[in-house]
């Protein structure tokens, strides 16, 4: 009865997301980032990801109440991170502060205030909610760089941010009364787009509405994608009941599901190095991508650049060539 038990706890925690037929045709694959967080079924696992100016990928563990850095490489587990330190469960996502560090929130005594991490994961500096320029800016639900201008959308409160980070402190103005989850911002900067049910988008500038479209796959995080071919402009939704949708604007706004048999897609977050989106998932953080000279929620990479699957293999022969070295 044990092992039969233990089987059936490994099995929940084990569904992979994988590519359709239908996502392969379009040149989509997806690689396992970081797994072993120890969430089953369809619980909420890792959510926060940034890319951080030094290259290493800052991951928040909600369920662990922990921060996690690691190399921006596929194929690792918890054991195998850079480092970890205790921060407050369950926050926001993070997003990468114009190449000088990750902004994400607090959790607890200072709820949904905007923090600065160091590279560590610890704390920065704290911007409370309650003083000074960040006063009512209340971010619980989502956070993502704008391309166009290094300003960081946020969402909490029942409304959106758009964050000025450029001065000393941040500052912030309201682009429209909405709370959706998982935002994610166009390649030209001008629209957001969030979860809310449906898939919603609404310009920055104006806080006017300009989509509002049922995917069915409750949706969550999601990304747009820069291409040289007929994906440009389509976007990607992680669904929390384990698919992923990409959405057609080139076809009427067709849905098309491009991954399934995951467990609960959350969070996503874009990778500018190489083109690739972190996909979370319950007991895991995925890798999505779309194929050469194509990006997703950043722009592509150069050519040339090496697959992050590519890197890992890379990586790993340098180190067995060390220890034959060493063993000669």
């Amino acid at each position: 009865m044990v092992l039969a038990i233990m089987t059936l706890a490994n099995t929940q925690i084990a569904n992979a997301i994988t590519i359709t037929p239908a996502g392969t045709a379009l040149g989509f694959s997806v690689s396992t980032f970081v797994s072993g967080f120890g969430v089953a079924g369809f619980g909420i696992g890792p959510l926060g990801v940034a890319v951080e100016s030094n290259g290493n990928v800052l991951v928040d563990a909600s369920n662990l109440s922990q921060n996690y850095v690691f190399s921006d490489v596929d194929g690792q587990t918890l054991a195998g991170a850079i480092s970890h330190t205790p921060f407050a469960a369950f926050p926001p996502a993070y997003a990468t502060e114009n190449n000088n560090g990750v902004l994400g929130a607090t959790y607890g005594s200072q709820n949904s205030s905007l923090v600065k991490f160091n590279a560590d994961g610890t704390v920065n500096t704290l911007y409370p909610n309650n003083s000074g320029t960040t006063n009512g800016l209340v971010v619980t639900n989502g956070m993502w760089a704008n391309p166009n201008n290094g300003h960081i959308l946020a969402t909490g409160g029942g409304r959106i941010y758009d964050i000025d980070v450029s001065g000393a402190a941040p500052t912030f103005r309201v682009v429209t009364n909405a709370g959706p989850d998982g935002i994610s911002v166009s390649p030209d900067g001008t629209i957001v787009y969030g979860a809310a049910g449906n898939v919603i988008g609404w310009n920055i500038a104006t806080g006017t509405q300009v989509l509002n479209l049922a995917v069915g796959n409750s949706p969550d995080g999601m990304g747009v994608i820069s291409s040289s071919n007929n994906l440009n402009g389509d976007i990607v939704v992680n669904g929390n009941n384990g698919t992923i949708v990409l959405i057609d604007v080139h076809n009427s706004n067709a849905l098309i599901t491009i991954a399934n048999g995951g467990s609960r897609g959350d969070y996503t977050s874009p990778d500018p190095t190489n083109g690739s989106l972190f996909i979370t998932q319950s007991n895991e953080i995925d890798r999505l991508t779309c194929g050469v000279g194509c990006g997703i929620g950043a722009p592509p990479p150069p050519p040339g650049t090496p697959e992050p699957a590519s890197l890992f293999m890379f990586g790993g022969g340098l180190v067995g060539l060390a220890f034959f070295r060493f063993r000669k």
